[in-house]
């Protein structure tokens, strides 16, 4: 048997968790080890599991990452990521660094001035423009110039950028990158799995979910601001003043301050918070509800959650944002709604409601468009093709 190429996988977060970064992380790692020996480096916080490559974690520090974006726990942890990074490069040999984020790609180019490996930025998100999304940067600050020059720098510094979509590489190109130096690795999960056969649906979960025969509305992802949970829980409660038939389903990790709000709100009763599942179960709700929700207020790259619930034939309503609007046809493949508007998101979210065969036909049409676009075993190619590339042009610059 071939002797196996080692790759470092710079994972800037606890791994394993099950939400964005970590589970594209796992998605294609798991797909590469195939033809590659993979070397994860991540946060030493997060499960183990039955990984077909090997994790490398930093110590762990008496800090807990809860959400996403800057905090000053990934502050700390990023030297200790550099330094194990550093130490797995030059232990096993490592030739290709595959940094993950800004964050990745950043150490990844720290450690290439150690060891001459070449270095890829994995782009499924930004910098500069999530951390004024979360907070952590107010747009008129003065480090926003100093940040998007670090930004730039990183993404002209690397060897090879993999880009979520076709549309993030045009930005980059825009920018001045060459065509030549961005891939398109579109990855997203199986898609079979999330088309469940109706004799597959867990009827128990469905009598738990709607015991009356309620209408589900679902969200799954980060509980955060700028991915329009706030947006989504005004417009239900909007929604509740006139029908009480329906309910809300968060799937995912929801911060304290959600449930305060729903409370706030009375209710509790109508909304199911789901932060006790893995991933893996996330089909089973998709199918069991009617319209899901990938409402990010602002648009740089297509959220993880769109192909997935597209794949699954639920009616989806998203955002007139860049990156969402770039997948969905309006009123063809989903629904559009302008990002914060109120009133709009709930006349969308009653129409459909009050019309399930128009969601159904938005569902269907919908998960052609994923099955025509996205192909799971063509991103890791893709992903593949830059691994050897990159292998085959010399471990030093």
């Amino acid at each position: 048997m071939a002797r196996r190429e080692k790759v470092a996988v710079v994972a800037p977060c606890p791994f394993f968790i099950d939400r964005g970064t970590p589970i594209r992380i796992r998605r294609l790692a798991s797909a590469l080890s195939a033809e590659f020996d993979i070397h994860v480096v991540a946060y030493g916080q997060g499960g183990d599991g039955d990984f077909p490559f090997t994790v490398h974690r930093t110590p762990r520090l008496p800090l807990t990452i809860k959400r996403a974006g800057a905090n000053s726990a990934k502050l700390c942890y990023d030297p200790l990521l550099f330094m194990t990074l550093l130490r797995v490069v030059r232990r096993e040999r490592i030739r290709v660094i595959d940094g993950h984020l800004h964050e990745g790609a950043f150490l990844g180019l720290m450690v290439r001035l150690f060891t001459g490996a070449r270095v890829i930025y994995n782009a499924h998100g930004t910098f500069v423009p999530e951390l004024i999304a979360t907070g952590a940067l107010k747009k008129d600050s003065l480090l926003v110039g100093p940040l998007s020059a670090f930004e730039m720098g990183v993404e002209r510094r690397v060897d090879r950028i993999v880009a979520q979509s076709v549309m993030r590489k045009d930005e980059f190109v825009a920018k001045g990158i060459p065509t030549g130096k961005v891939a398109v690795v579109e990855d997203v999960p199986e898609l079979d799995a999330f088309d469940l056969p109706e004799e597959q649906v867990d009827r128990d979960l469905e009598r738990r979910l709607r015991p009356n025969g309620e209408k589900l509305l679902i969200y799954s992802g980060g509980m955060e601001t700028y991915q329009g949970v706030d947006f989504l829980i005004d417009a239900f409660a909007q929604l509740c003043r006139d029908r009480n038939n329906v309910r809300l389903v968060l799937f995912g990790r929801p911060l304290e301050e959600y449930r305060r709000i729903i409370a706030g709100l009375g209710l509790t009763e109508r909304v199911v918070f789901v932060d006790d599942e893995p991933f893996e179960r996330l089909p089973h709700y998709l199918k069991i509800c009617d319209i899901g929700f990938a409402l990010r207020l602002y648009g740089e790259n297509v959220p993880g959650k769109l192909p997935i619930y597209m794949a699954s034939g639920i009616a989806v309503v998203g955002t007139d944002a860049k990156g969402i609007n770039t997948v969905i046809s309006h009123g063809d493949t989903g629904m559009l709604v302008p990002p914060g508007y109120v009133p709009a998101l709930t006349a969308v979210i009653l129409d459909l409601l009050d019309h399930p065969e128009k969601a159904v036909a938005i569902g269907e049409r919908g998960k052609a468009e994923a099955w025509r676009r996205y192909d799971p075993a063509e991103a890791a190619r893709e992903l593949g093709r830059v691994y050897r590339e990159l292998l085959d042009s010399g471990g030093s610059r």
